[in-house]
């Protein structure tokens, strides 16, 4: 009995059985995860619309109280002065202000429940998204388990330590999706919806103007609509420019990086300069986006923090490796502390930058002082397999 219970026909069925419990219960979680995102997306199209009612509520208690402080006044003058106002006036006037009262104290409940209900639909989100990630999480784990249990007793310590490896790359990758995610929601905020929100007033203002009968000061609006549309639609452009560069493809990484340093120059009045060494070489595109987009975020980070007044980008091509040198004169910072920072996973800028090179088997160094700008190098590999071969 003892013999039966280890022998490898009996130790290969416990694992079969293992493995079968695992796949479905794999299965299963899965299932909750995308039952959890499925739930996420619709909560954040509801809480969009939430959101969008809350600022037009915003907008339409803001006029109606201006216009009810207007006929409060107009209500005192009456009171005050009766010979100028007859009882009809004065009947009017009461009535208006009873009525743009009443509209005011709905509208203003209306944008309190708003309010309640968006806080509701954003912990019901951030409960979906800490389910959906716990469940990713728990699919990754099982997954790897799964890979231990499919390979032989004698590799068994090598498998682990590679498939950690490969699942640490993976989550360093996700993170640095999720904090590209993060910038693109927080440029279109901040920049169009902001636009386009203030383009809703200026319309709402000219429908009005129209309205009343004075064409020539609504004339005058759409000019300003006019300058707002072509301001928006100009960093739509640019947007949908970080987010896929197409000159990539096409020009090649040199190309691109000169393209995006030259165009950065005129909008931001910095100088930048580009230095080349080496013969370029096509990579693979992977390796190519990620050289640009570090440089984009270190770029990002001079003009944003360090009030840099020169930008110098160096890119090296060697036989063995690629890199990407970004200085800046700006006013540098404090090394030991950034470097607390990127261990917290607070500095999500270099968290970034380090994420996208060590996927690809690359490293990433910075150097400054206060007062003495800053220098940050990527380096990455091209022949071991991890950081991609030279086409």
């Amino acid at each position: 009995m003892a013999k039966e219970l280890l022998s490898t026909k009996t130790l290969e069925e416990i694992l079969r059985k293992t493995r079968m419990a695992l796949e479905e219960g794999r299965s299963q979680v899965f299932e909750v995860a995308e039952a959890a995102r499925t739930e996420c997306s619709r909560t954040e199209a509801v809480l969009k619309s939430v959101q969008t009612e809350m600022e037009e509520s915003i907008v339409e208690v803001e006029e109606l109280t201006r216009r009810f402080t207007k006929v409060r006044v107009e209500l005192l003058r009456a009171s005050r002065d009766l010979q100028e106002y007859t009882d009809a006036d004065r009947r009017r006037i009461y009535e208006e202000a009873d009525q743009i009262r009443t509209a005011l104290a709905a509208a203003k409940e209306r944008e309190r429940l708003l309010r309640v209900r968006r806080d509701n639909l954003q912990q019901t989100l951030a409960k979906m998204k800490d389910i959906a990630d716990k469940a990713d999480r728990l699919v990754s784990q099982v997954g790897v388990a799964l890979s231990y249990l499919s390979g032989s007793f004698e590799d068994l310590n090598k498998q682990l330590e590679n498939l950690q490896l490969r699942e640490q790359a993976g989550q360093e990758m996700l993170l640095g999706q999720e904090i590209e995610r993060k910038r693109m929601a927080g440029a279109l905020h901040d920049g169009p919806v902001q636009d386009l929100a203030n383009l809703v007033v200026q319309l709402e203002i000219c429908e009005r103007l129209y309205g009343a009968g004075r064409k020539g000061e609504a004339q005058e609006q759409f000019s300003g609509v006019k300058r707002i549309a072509q301001g928006t639609m100009a960093e739509l452009r640019r947007i949908i420019y970080d987010l896929n560069p197409m000159t990539l493809e096409d020009l090649g990484l040199v190309l691109t990086i000169k393209n995006y340093l030259d165009n950065l120059a005129k909008q931001s009045g910095v100088e930048t300069r580009f230095i080349l060494l080496g013969q370029e070489q096509r990579l693979e595109p992977n390796l190519e986006m990620a050289v640009f987009r570090i440089v984009q975020e270190a770029v990002n980070n001079s003009i944003k923090h360090a009030r840099a007044s020169l930008i110098e980008v160096i890119l090296e091509y060697a036989r063995q490796q690629i890199s990407v040198s970004v200085r800046d004169d700006g006013v540098g910072f404090d090394t030991a502390a950034v470097q607390e920072k990127l261990k917290s996973g607070k500095h999500f800028g270099l968290l970034n930058m380090q994420s996208r090179a060590k996927v690809l088997g690359g490293t990433l160094q910075f150097q400054s002082e206060p007062g003495r700008g800053a220098r940050l190098r990527v380096t990455i590999p091209l022949t071991n397999g991890e950081g991609g071969v030279a086409k």
